[in-house]
């Protein structure tokens, strides 16, 4: 049961990466983007997800992410985790991982496949189970900054809380880049792709890391402009160690439509996992 709960608990963690969060990482967080090193530091959010829902430029790779850290006495853990995804022309993605040895399932032969389809053409998302045969409906990850519509007697206070929202999150962000430094890496071509490259440092300043010196964080991302995906980023931050993140094995080809339909084996229940059935 412990297993069982486990494993639901992880899935719910990576469902509500794939749902909710942009591709790449976040500044100043380790691997993974989930505030601290470890097991959940190979949960990655970008596997095939770009932040936005994108039409028009279908693909289908593998999603391969390495993380390595030193010790202090020299040795090295090093962790690798794949994924399959998916995009079709609607905007239709489709993310499948294992979930297994991780944290409390570690040794314990325990494996669960995660599948993650994102359905902005009927606006939902499923987490399928293919243990208990079962599909968890949540609504589906839509394009940001949606405009705010001007109808209906409460339009004013919404639109006057939205941009309330969108200011403070810009001058949050504002604060998290002002130690950041850009740099332009230009044009490759990675697996068939011309991408464009961009290094972020930021420095972590000795007060804020509880270090002697200021640490430096230092990301370097290559985005295709044609998949509007990030293929290749690095991360390299002294406190956590390093991680590569790669798309492999890309095709341009049109995905079958039955990988973004929910198996009609499946009972579909509404909510996160561990919520009650509906």
């Amino acid at each position: 049961m412990f297993q069982l709960r486990s494993a639901t608990a992880l899935a719910f963690l990576v469902c509500g990466a794939a749902f909710a969060q942009p591709g790449g990482h976040r500044m100043g967080m380790p691997p993974g983007g989930f505030g601290g090193p470890g097991d959940f530091a190979m949960v990655r959010p970008e596997f095939g997800l770009a932040g936005k829902v994108v039409t028009g430029a279908p693909y289908s790779a593998q999603a391969v992410t390495q993380f390595t850290q030193t010790l202090a006495d020299g040795n090295h853990i090093q962790k690798t985790t794949t994924a399959s995804v998916v995009r079709d022309s609607s905007g239709r993605t489709r993310t499948e991982r294992s979930v297994g040895a991780i944290g409390p399932l570690a040794g314990s032969g325990s494996a669960s496949k995660a599948v993650f389809i994102n359905d902005p053409v009927a606006g939902m998302g499923y987490m399928l189970d293919a243990s208990s045969h079962t599909a968890r409906q949540m609504p589906a990850m839509m394009n940001r900054h949606r405009p705010v519509s001007n109808q209906g007697a409460g339009a004013g206070s919404s639109a006057q809380s939205t941009a309330g929202a969108e200011s403070a999150r810009a001058s949050k962000w504002q604060r998290k880049m002002a130690n950041v430094k850009t740099d332009d890496l230009g044009t490759q071509v990675i697996d068939g792709l011309s991408v464009q490259g961009k290094r972020l440092t930021r420095t972590v300043p000795a007060a804020q890391a509880g270090s002697d010196r200021d640490i430096e964080v230092v990301t370097e991302t290559w985005t295709s402009p044609d998949l509007q995906m990030v293929v290749m980023s690095k991360t390299s931050d002294p406190r956590f160690g390093d991680s590569v993140y790669k798309l492999t094995n890309i095709s341009r080809a049109e995905p079958d439509p039955a990988l973004f339909a929910v198996p009609s084996d499946y009972q579909v229940q509404q909510g996160r996992p561990g919520a009650p059935a509906q």
